[in-house]
């Protein structure tokens, strides 16, 4: 997969999605009023659709939303509708995973980052590694393992990253880029190939 003409391909379909619900949104109360069938049962209808068309909208802000920012010393990341924020700090960041999951919306597959840091970065969305996470990801537990063993003094949180789809894969390589005292997993490592491949081919 060429995943920087995937990535341009995700912003075409994101534009073009929320110019079709823009225009289903004004049009139909205007259809609604030339045709004059203005009664209960059309107004309901009409709300119902309506909702819809806004849940729709809101769903896709909050799967598609992922912007960073890079200044030399943290990664600033803003992600779904809520834009929970993540300040990174690039030096304290000590581990980087990456997962192959599918997603709930719309069965398609995508992928999660998770971050092992030794600060929290004043974000509540750095949360202190619990048995949670351990259970959930085995993987990353015996990671964690190792590097509690040579660090055992520290104290470690994480942060999973879900939301930007084909975005992540740009965040990823700059966390790489960025984050010279991480360890990199095989799987992060092949995603950030798999995402130079199409930047070299240009």
């Amino acid at each position: 997969m060429d995943v920087n003409k995937a990535i341009r391909k995700q912003k075409k379909s994101y534009k073009r999605f929320m110019l079709i619900m823009s225009f289903i949104f004004f049009a139909l109360p205007i259809i609604l009023t030339i045709t004059g069938r203005i009664t209960w049962f059309y107004i309901l209808y009409l709300v119902i659709i309506q909702l819809l068309v806004i849940l729709a909208v809101l769903a896709k802000i909050n799967n598609d939303n992922l912007k960073f920012t890079y200044d030399n010393y943290r990664i600033k990341v803003s992600s779904g509708i809520r834009r929970d924020k993540i300040n990174i700090v690039c030096n304290k960041v000590a581990f980087v995973h990456v997962e192959n999951i599918i997603r709930k919306t719309d069965k398609e597959r995508d992928f999660i980052i998770i971050l092992i840091a030794t600060s929290r970065f004043r974000s509540r969305r750095m949360i202190p590694i619990n048995e949670k996470l351990l259970k959930n990801h085995p993987y990353i537990a015996f990671h964690y393992q190792k590097i509690k063993k040579l660090n055992p003094e520290k104290k470690y949180a994480f942060t999973i990253i879900k939301k930007g789809k084909l975005y992540k894969y740009e965040l990823l390589d700059t966390i790489y880029r960025s984050c010279v005292y991480a360890t990199f997993t095989d799987d992060a490592i092949d995603k950030i190939k798999e995402y130079r491949k199409g930047l070299s081919q240009k």
